[in-house]
């Protein structure tokens, strides 16, 4: 665990720093400039070094995004910006997170996260461009209650 690792939520002048670890991650930038509000970001001292989206939809809240710089990993970043973004979600009244994720299922299901059929979900879930950029992928669906 790092101590002096900062977590907040992102600000409109966060987005090139934010974009730049997106990037870095291999994680799509498109949609940053329309959902800088809804990241958190890890700072340490003045460089942010993660990040973490939860994109809401009615009582539905999609945690995307999720990347940390190479040389942060393994240190808890991660699971503090997981943290950040479903209290969140919680906060703002949503009942539900889901994500979709090919690499890390076991990661997430630490956070309550288990495998869902994504046809459960809400159509505009299914819609969204997060699931119709990943819906011919082997990312695995997978929900969390938030309530």
């Amino acid at each position: 665990m790092i101590k002096d690792l900062r977590v907040r939520a992102a600000q409109p002048s966060d987005m090139p720093a934010i974009a730049a670890v997106l990037e870095r991650c291999g994680l799509p930038v498109d949609e940053l400039p329309r959902l800088v509000g809804e990241f958190h970001v890890a700072l340490m001292e003045s460089e942010l070094v993660g990040c973490a989206c939860a994109e809401r939809f009615g009582d539905t809240a999609i945690v995307r995004s999720v990347a940390v710089l190479r040389e942060w990993r393994d240190q808890g970043v991660a699971s503090h910006l997981v943290n950040a973004v479903m209290m969140r979600a919680r906060a703002n009244g949503t009942r539900r997170a889901v994500l979709l994720t090919s690499s890390c299922p076991s990661y997430f299901a630490r956070y309550g996260f288990s495998l869902i059929h994504a046809s459960k979900l809400p159509t505009e879930v299914l819609e969204s461009e997060e699931f119709q950029r990943l819906r011919n992928t082997s990312a695995l669906c997978m929900c969390a209650m938030l309530s």
